[in-house]
């Protein structure tokens, strides 16, 4: 197994944590949130990503849960 630098494996747990919630596969994450659908392998085989890319993939996540959140106008159920 390749050593991975701790900002990778950080990354790593926390896509891992966002694709269970999620329901996605590795290779349409990779193509969705970095575009290279080969991005989660490269990152267990020991890659370490630019910031740039940690930041990208961040705002990919963020806006992806917060899209799949319920909106509430404040009214409540009766």
């Amino acid at each position: 197994m390749a050593k991975i630098h701790p900002v990778a494996a950080k990354l790593l747990a926390d896509i891992e944590a966002y694709r269970a919630r999620a329901g996605v596969n590795k290779t349409d994450f990779g193509r969705a949130a970095a575009g290279n659908g080969f991005f989660i392998q490269r990152l267990e085989a020991g890659q370490t990503p630019r910031l740039t890319t940690v930041d990208r993939i961040y705002r990919y996540i963020d806006r992806q849960t917060k899209a799949a959140k319920p909106h509430h106008n404040g009214d409540k159920v009766k």
